[in-house]
């Protein structure tokens, strides 16, 4: 995510609260008419993200297509022989070649690492749906931009090949692609090339496509950069809640002689600064793990990477982080009382430096956890991803269904904030998203795909 200067704007738009029937209630003993209510309110999310999903932003027009992409396939497979939907895949197509143009048109030098991680995922969702849909030239190009032109780009630039960084070597830096500000290895930086590496190489595994080794080869150094980090738990990187679970902090930080892990600025850090975003995506690159373990296996023996990995013992590992951070989500960032899913209640994330940035990791939370599978979670995130697009929807402005940034009660924020600080030792009393000087655009296209991703999530976990 870049972190920008933002444009003040003069509009401005209110939270109305019309009297609709949340998803829970509607005709559950009539599933036709339960559908059909469903149905007819992801496609009106969906005209409404058509109408403001074409901004100039980077990093923020990748992952919000991302969320469009995956709700398109979510409602593929629901109503796969429906009319409207398939319109709406067309309508998909069209839009994704305008956003191949606006990609091919930018600058890469001025972006951050970060930047092409998210372009990156998304350009493997747009390669499916395209291939779906018939255009395998426009698919290829898509491919073509998550591998070289974004996964290159970064293990290029920005991964630190040395072994000396202290106390643990190796990962992504969050700098600029000239190379001017070194930046930090945070973890949106770090999951997002984690992710994208198990994500391109089970693509290119599945469709036997060749030199597909390297991606293999770094989602294991990824995998080894986090689990050593979460190994050394002083520094509380993954850190515990009062529950039993636990959440992965922004950045790992060291404060030592000699550390490579100090730098509290790009951006300010803020002690215990956590963001749901990373918590979905660090989920479903473990959980990718789990699904290419076999393969893994195979390739550490054949390269002679460790003598001592053992297949069961790795498992035990991955599936053992996958329920902490699921237990954490659940305990720390679920209401107890609406059991809706929020945003960590800190400055760092609501503030107004970088509130717009932050925006969105609910939605992409909410993506990942309707993909990934509860057995291997061991905890059920269907009634909260339920809740909160429900209660997107009764918040939504209901002259043009855009969805709004807030969507829960005062009351209930102020008794969230009491559980938050109870799991996680400080909170700020932070009631609303302080991001009025952002950009209006950008940010109601953001807050547009936040609604489809807990819409897409719910029709996942049906």
């Amino acid at each position: 995510m870049r972190r920008r200067i933002f444009v003040k704007t003069t509009g401005s738009y209110f939270l109305l609260f019309p009297l609709v029937k949340p998803f829970t209630n509607i005709g559950l003993n009539k599933a036709g008419q339960h559908d059909a209510e469903l149905k007819a309110k992801c496609v009106a999310a969906f005209n409404r993200f058509e109408e403001v999903w074409e901004f100039n932003d980077f990093w923020r027009r990748g992952n919000t297509f991302d969320a469009c992409l995956n709700f398109a396939d979510a409602l593929h497979k629901r109503w796969p022989n429906d009319n409207e939907i398939k319109s709406i895949q067309q309508r998909v197509n069209t839009m994704l070649e305008k956003d191949f143009a606006y990609f091919k048109s930018i600058d890469p030098s001025g972006m951050w690492t970060d930047d092409f991680g998210w372009w990156g995922l998304m350009g493997l969702n747009a390669r499916r749906h395209l291939l779906r849909t018939g255009n395998k030239e426009l698919a290829d190009k898509y491919l073509q931009l998550s591998t070289d032109l974004c996964w290159k780009q970064a293990k290029d630039h920005a991964y630190d090949s040395l072994s000396s960084a202290n106390p643990v070597p190796h990962g992504f830096t969050n700098g600029d692609a000239k190379g001017n500000d070194k930046g930090v290895k945070n973890t949106v930086t770090n999951v997002l090339f984690f992710l994208l590496s198990t994500r391109i190489y089970r693509l290119m595994f599945a469709e036997n496509i060749s030199d597909n080794e390297k991606y293999l080869e770094m989602a294991y150094s990824q995998w080894i950069w986090f689990d050593s980090w979460f190994q050394l738990g002083k520094y509380e990187y993954l850190k515990k809640t009062t529950s039993g679970g636990a959440l992965v902090q922004e950045r790992p930080t060291a404060f030592f002689d000699g550390s490579d892990y100090a730098a509290i600025t790009h951006p300010t850090w803020h002690k215990w600064w956590v963001w749901t975003g990373d918590q979905g995506m660090l989920l479903a690159a473990l959980s990718d793990l789990l699904a290419i373990k076999n393969n893994l296996a195979t390739w550490i023996s054949s390269h002679k990477k460790d003598a001592h990995f053992d297949i069961n013992a790795f498992s035990k590992k991955v599936h053992h982080y996958i329920s902490l951070i699921s237990k954490g989500i659940k305990t720390t960032l679920v209401s107890d009382k609406d059991h809706i899913i929020r945003e960590a209640p800190l400055v760092a994330n609501m503030g107004p430096e970088f509130g717009s940035d932050y925006l969105a990791g609910r939605g992409i939370m909410m993506r990942y956890l309707g993909t990934i599978d509860g057995g291997i979670t061991g905890v059920d995130f269907k009634n909260n991803v339920t809740a909160t697009a429900n209660a997107i929807w009764q918040t939504r402005d209901a002259s043009n269904n855009q969805f709004q940034p807030e969507y829960t009660s005062i009351e209930n924020d102020k008794l969230y904030i009491q559980q938050f600080r109870s799991q996680w030792g400080l909170a700020d009393d932070i009631l609303k998203w302080d991001i009025a000087n952002a950009n209006l655009q950008q940010r109601i296209g953001v807050c547009q795909s936040i609604g489809l991703d807990a819409l897409g999530a719910t029709i996942r976990l049906m």
